[in-house]
């Protein structure tokens, strides 16, 4: 069915529906496209969106990069829960849904999690990082979904952050693209 809908649309309406999808979502839809169609359909997205899009489709057709949502709520470790909560209320670019903080440190390198219900729970000048949970299953972006569908059975994941080569957030699978994968495979 989607097939059918993208090919009634034309450029700018494909282009129009994937600033509204999830990074995920829309990365799914671009992969489809033919090369020059997939050309058009980049150039009329934002410039930040098609970078992100253009980079995610440089990772290894099956990886962890592919299959991530580049949307993440990062917080630096620095800031107290009063601060997560002011940001989280301000920044109307939150994703559609999600489960927990990335806290990061100064070079956005993952340094642990914190649960929205433990941050609804803790007092406003708690600092996030004493409210943090450490343990987490940090994904590289080059690790191939089998193995990424392996960890999130495995340890019942819900989300795990992704990292790049430096080992800077680069963004986060959820359990429900996972799911995907196991069907598939």
């Amino acid at each position: 069915v989607r097939d059918e809908l993208v090919k009634m649309l034309d450029t700018e309406q494909i282009a129009q529906v994937l600033v509204d999808l999830a990074s995920d979502d829309a990365l799914d839809i671009i992969e489809d496209l033919e090369a020059t169609e997939r050309r058009d359909v980049l150039a009329a997205i934002p410039a930040e969106q098609r970078l992100l899009h253009e980079e995610s489709l440089t990772y290894p057709e099956d990886s962890a990069g592919r299959l991530m949502r580049r949307d993440v709520v990062a917080v630096p470790s620095i800031w107290t829960v009063g601060d997560a909560i002011d940001y989280m209320r301000s920044d109307s670019v939150l994703p559609g849904d999600f489960y927990n903080l990335v806290v990061v440190g100064p070079t956005h390198k993952p340094l642990g999690t914190v649960p929205l219900s433990r941050l609804l729970q803790s007092n406003r000048p708690i600092k996030i990082i004493d409210i943090m949970g450490e343990e987490m299953k940090i994904l590289p972006v080059t690790m191939d979904q089998e193995d990424v569908a392996f960890l999130f059975r495995q340890y019942g994941l819900v989300e795990a952050p992704v990292v790049d080569e430096a080992e800077r957030l680069v963004g986060i699978i959820t359990v429900d693209d996972v799911v995907h994968v196991m069907e598939e495979e």
